[in-house]
């Protein structure tokens, strides 16, 4: 099914979806993740955020609260281009 521009879905609002720095290795490639909930710790925020952590084994799927401070949001385009289909 071709994609119009008329059936195009409209760019989401809030973005939960980020990127997750690691701290095992400074140029090691961010983990995708997906933000669930925010809370507020002091003068802090947390995030508890689902990612897949590759470096595991057994069960890659992690939840786990993180600090803000190593979350960088991603926008995901729910348009992306006809390249980009299968």
């Amino acid at each position: 099914m071709n994609r119009t521009r008329r059936d195009a879905w409209p760019p989401y609002e809030p973005t939960r979806h980020v990127l997750v720095k690691r701290v095992d290795h400074r140029y090691a490639r961010p983990w995708q993740g997906f933000v669930v909930e925010w809370r507020r710790e002091g003068q802090r925020w947390t995030a508890l955020v689902v990612f897949v952590d590759d470096t595991q084994d057994g069960s890659p799927v992690v939840q786990r609260w993180l600090p803000a401070d190593r979350l960088r949001p991603c926008h995901p385009d729910p348009n992306p281009s006809r390249d980009a289909w299968f």
